[in-house]
């Protein structure tokens, strides 16, 4: 099975990535684990079906949808991430 996302991200084989629901149930999530990604296209390979639909578009449906981006979320599980920002105006972000 294959899905895309963003190319030129730093997805691995084996990683774990959690497709976010794109419908009304609140549930309809899915968990995949990399086979291979292509770093040029974003084509990500994997062998588990999919239990639920997960809605995607090449561009956003902002415009569409009063500002609303109804394209599915993809989030990396198998790897933390730490996010460092500047001290602007003493808010610690």
């Amino acid at each position: 099975m294959t899905i895309s996302i963003a190319p030129g991200l730093d997805i691995v084989p084996g990683d774990r990535l959690a497709l976010a629901a794109t419908s009304f149930k609140h549930d309809a999530s899915d968990e995949i684990t990399v086979k291979t990604y292509d770093t040029k296209t974003g084509k990500v390979d994997f062998d588990t079906a999919l239990k639920f639909y997960h809605y995607g578009a090449a561009e956003s449906t902002a415009g569409y949808f009063n500002g609303v981006d109804m394209r599915g979320e993809v989030a990396l599980l198998s790897r933390n991430l730490k996010i460092i920002g500047t001290d602007v105006d003493s808010f610690g972000g």
